[in-house]
């Protein structure tokens, strides 16, 4: 259908997710993917029955191949782009970020800085992956105090997605026993890389949603302890899906923060019960029994996966229900949380899972002048009202970033 589409131009067009893109001939030409290239490590090249690549690319591994021939935006536009960001992230009320994208982006955060026309607390995390002395060089070139602009955790993948069937499973999923889903990462790899660069003092963060993504990534904290030694480190695990049940005290255990998104129970919520089953499902986006074993809960929004608006995060916590209502008294009702759990994880939760609490997170003499005013009160309105909430202003750093005219 590409093809057809764009006969003369290479396509590849990449799912909300960032977990799996579709490409036409002439971008698998460019990546040289034909029916002999074998899938890479942590990733998937689809055929079809005659062994053709049908154009589906799944994980960064795989995905790769085309996207490294795209070439890089001007400075202008990647500048342009960021302050459309920029403007919608201060429209919706948020006033510190976590930022997982490219260096070059972080230099034009610098330039904005520079500028005084920053609008954010941006923490950009570096990728795992890269040479330590590299990480080493980017976190002195980018610093970690700057309470405007710095750099933070390393992110490693150790899986995909559900919605693709690429987070990895301990069983089959149900909707399609033929696979498992996809390790990203590779596990002996993966923790001996985290105890070197842990013992240098990063922050790690894993991508985990599959059961068997978040016990990999528990076991490589646990290894990083053993090895390292008790220290403060507040690892990570990014989205936490599905977790299996005897995983969960393991967060604690290991004084591992369960950074979780809301809004995507809305979301996958549709089709999640057929993809990986009744028993599963009870340890799914599961912030009740998280906070009922003593983990600590740091809430986000994943944009631009799902709205940057924490507004429908904060209707998935106390509901459960789609943004138009149902099911009846929620999809799993039991890991219901109350409004005051789930602002204080997106909130002070938050703060502390990047070392700055006593900075913000609260609204307390000392701390960054950074709040919203609302048109709602949202401790006296029904759940049904939080979407329908506007940010009257936004203030960062004492400053009104953002006025509703």
């Amino acid at each position: 259908q590409l093809d057809a589409v764009a006969p003369k131009n290479p396509v590849i067009l990449t799912h909300i997710s960032g977990h799996v893109a579709v490409a036409n001939s002439l971008a698998l030409k460019s990546g040289e993917i034909d029916k002999n290239t074998p899938n890479p490590a942590g990733g998937e090249i689809e055929h079809d029955a005659l062994g053709e690549p049908t154009g589906m690319l799944k994980e960064d591994a795989a995905m790769s191949l085309v996207k490294a021939r795209i070439p890089d935006p001007t400075v202008e536009r990647r500048r342009k782009g960021i302050e459309r960001v920029l403007e919608n992230v201060a429209r919706n009320g948020v006033t510190s970020v976590q930022d997982y994208s490219e260096w070059a982006d972080f230099q034009v955060y610098q330039q904005l800085k520079e500028e005084g026309k920053l609008t954010v607390r941006i923490t950009e995390w570096l990728p795992f992956n890269l040479p330590l002395n590299e990480l080493q060089n980017m976190r002195a070139q980018g610093g970690a105090k700057d309470p405007w602009l710095k750099t933070g955790a390393l992110k490693a993948f150790t899986d995909g997605a559900m919605g693709s069937r690429t987070a990895a499973m301990l069983e089959p999923y149900s909707d399609d026993p033929s696979t498992s889903g996809i390790l990203t990462s590779d596990p002996e790899k993966l923790t001996a890389m985290a105890i070197q660069r842990d013992k240098a003092g990063f922050q790690l963060a894993f991508h985990a949603i599959g059961d068997r993504a978040n016990r990999i990534a528990l076991d490589v904290f646990e290894a990083v302890a053993k090895a390292n030694g008790p220290r403060d480190r507040r690892g990570r695990i990014e989205h936490a899906q599905v977790v299996a049940p005897m995983d969960f005290v393991r967060f604690a255990e290991l004084h591992v923060i369960a950074s979780m998104q809301p809004s995507h129970q809305t979301t996958d919520m549709r089709w999640a019960d057929d993809r990986i089953g009744r028993e599963r499902i009870l340890g799914a986006y599961a912030w009740a029994t998280m906070l009922k074993d003593g983990v600590r809960l740091a809430f986000g929004t994943d944009y631009n996966v799902e709205p940057i608006s924490p507004f429908r995060g904060l209707y998935a916590c106390v509901t459960r229900e789609r943004p138009d209502g149902g099911p009846k008294n929620g999809w799993e009702p039991q890991e219901k949380i109350s409004l005051d759990d789930c602002i204080r994880a997106y909130t002070s939760g938050s703060a502390y899972a990047q070392f700055e609490e006593g900075k913000k997170g609260e609204l307390k003499q000392g701390e960054y002048a950074d709040f919203v005013v609302l048109s709602n009160d949202l401790t006296k309105v029904s759940p049904a009202q939080f979407t329908k909430t506007r940010v009257l202003r936004t203030v960062a750093g004492g400053r009104t970033v953002y006025q509703d005219h």
